[in-house]
């Protein structure tokens, strides 16, 4: 199941176990997707209308979640208790709907974390926010089609008087669509100003306003800066897979380059090899950010009589820099083992091992576990190495058929006891050694080794979308010379 662009910027900000209600839940598909993925284990879907509200238990229905939810056919929240839920999701209705809906619950400024997408009446939401006791932590922009949306967590408390122009555009951020956004807003209040001035009577006060408004959405426009530096990305890879979560042998981070320098072309690539740096200087890249560390292995000299030294000098004669993000995007959430149980098509996806959760509550772990519709091994196994875009494959047939599958990015073999213990039939990584085949086969578990470059590369095109997402004034590709190394005769 798959969320729109504006519901899956929505879903990545509920809270890791939160007891969620979505208000106007419209067939109830963010609910099912929290739960789906398991960062929530129940939610309560509310609708004024019976028709939205039939929709989204057919959707729960569907998926076989109707027991982790409940279903309030209610106006607003007045059919739903303060200590059911701690998070409450408004999408998708005008401004001033929002405000009426909170204004009927005074309890959610009480420990209750809201995410809410006003459609219309954007300044008049805010100013209500702002004198009914409520904050506004954090506003992000998401594109979807041709419309920008903007989504806002809130909590109960105070912050400071917005000026005219905040109430129409929220405050300065570092939202990488935020200069798009002030000049959506600006056409809005141009569109306003001409529909005063045209008027018989014109409000003066009005016209007042929205001089200040546009005065105001000037002065953010000119505190933006278009230049987006190395030590910008570093910090956005830190959110998404942070770096501490790192093995101890590993050598993940900003390996090479200056903090300071701009950036307005990215490289991705698995790893870092003499071709994809040219790839990089003949595409004017300043930065290449790969799975792979470049300086590895207790490298202790950079000079051009070792491979590693040959590339570091290539990138540094070139100036570029480079940020690699190894076990860490291994084990974060979104990351390689995501990526590659996403590829295979797999379904109900969870953790193959947890080590914990991140500063952000988010669960990470090396591996991933999901099913697929039973099949005959050899046919699973084919499609996996189409899939992957496998140079081949190698296996062992552990007498099953495929259904439960689990999935470990890279040299995973030594986790089969993690898959057998979750009940897994199969199991795919790569670079295995003779006797983990051996065990295999005498526990009855299906080993795929798909090589170590088809199940990691997979994360390319992930890492590509974030970076595109965040930075989008920046151009980033995927490398297109660096492939598997090795062929199968």
């Amino acid at each position: 199941m798959e969320l729109t662009p504006r519901l899956q910027a929505i879903a990545s900000q509920v809270p890791v176990g939160a007891r969620v209600a979505d208000v106007g839940t419209d067939h109830g598909y963010l609910p099912v997707w929290l739960l789906l993925n398991g960062r929530i284990d129940w939610a309560i879907a509310a609708d004024l209308r019976e028709g939205p509200l039939n929709h989204a238990k057919k959707t729960a229905q569907n998926f076989g979640i109707t027991d982790q939810m409940s279903f309030r056919l209610c106006d607003g929240l007045n059919g739903i208790y303060p200590d059911e839920v701690d998070t409450v999701v408004i999408a998708g209705m005008g401004g001033e709907t929002i405000s009426s809906i909170l204004s009927g619950a005074p309890w959610t400024k009480r420990e209750t974390a809201l995410l809410l997408q006003p459609m219309t009446h954007l300044p008049e939401l805010r100013h209500w926010l702002q004198h009914n006791g409520y904050a506004i932590l954090n506003e992000q922009t998401i594109r979807e089609g041709k419309r920008l949306y903007s989504i806002w967590s809130v909590r109960g408390g105070t912050m400071p008087p917005m000026s005219p122009a905040e109430l129409w555009a929220g405050r300065s951020s570092k939202d990488p669509l935020r200069r798009e956004y002030l000049a959506y807003m600006r056409g809005k209040a141009e569109r306003a100003m001409r529909g005063q001035k045209a008027a018989s009577a014109p409000d003066l006060a009005m016209i007042g306003e929205l001089e200040a408004v546009l005065s105001g959405l000037d002065q953010m426009e000119g505190e933006l800066s278009t230049m987006t530096t190395v030590g910008e990305v570093f910090t956005f890879l830190q959110e998404k897979a942070p770096f501490e979560l790192q093995a101890d042998f590993d050598n993940s981070g900003f390996l090479v380059g200056r903090e300071n320098a701009a950036v307005s072309k990215i490289l991705v690539s698995l790893d870092i090899t003499e071709p994809v740096v040219q790839e990089a200087v003949e595409q004017g890249a300043q930065l290449i950010v790969a799975h792979h560390p470049v300086i590895f292995g207790g490298t202790k000299t950079i000079t051009d009589q070792t491979e590693t030294g040959r590339i570091v000098l290539q990138m540094v004669e070139n100036g570029i820099s480079a940020i690699c993000a190894h076990t860490n995007l291994d084990a974060a959430e979104g990351g390689v083992n995501e990526a590659l149980a996403l590829r295979l098509g797999l379904t109900d996806i969870g953790q193959l091992h947890q080590d914990g959760v991140d500063r952000q509550g988010r669960p990470y772990g090396i591996g991933r576990v999901g099913l697929v519709p039973e099949q005959p091994l050899y046919d699973f196994a084919m499609a996996v190495k189409r899939l992957l875009s496998a140079n081949g494959i190698r296996l062992v047939d552990g007498g099953r058929p495929a259904h439960k599958i689990a999935v470990g990015g890279g040299a995973c073999a030594s986790m089969m006891g993690d898959a057998l213990a979750l009940g897994c039939d199969t199991f795919i990584t790569s670079d295995v050694k003779y006797n983990h085949f051996l065990e295999a086969k005498a526990f009855g578990l299906n080993l795929i080794d798909a090589g170590h470059f088809p199940t990691e590369n997979v994360v390319c095109p992930v890492l590509q979308e974030w970076l595109m997402q965040r930075f989008p004034q920046v151009t980033t590709s995927i490398s297109q010379r660096h492939h598997e190394v090795f062929s199968y005769l």
